[in-house]
């Protein structure tokens, strides 16, 4: 369901790029001009995904010294 929702986010970002820079410029737009637009919060997203993901990753693989172990010695 994350997937959708990450969809569904990018292409109503697309949209209000699409429509702020079309009144923003008298000219048409083209793809390119938006895809500029959009890449840098895509960008950054992605970095603050892997990071998240590789944090809960690391998280998930500590294991805490064992007491029995700990006091034996």
């Amino acid at each position: 369901m994350k997937h959708v929702d990450v969809a569904v986010i990018g292409a109503t970002l697309w949209l209000l790029a699409s429509m702020v820079l079309d009144i923003l410029t008298p000219k048409s737009i083209t793809v390119f001009m938006i895809g500029a637009a959009l890449a840098p919060p895509f960008l950054i997203g992605i970095g603050i995904h892997f990071a998240r993901e590789y944090f809960k990753a690391k998280r998930r693989s500590y294991r805490p010294p064992q007491w029995d172990e700990h006091f034996r010695n």
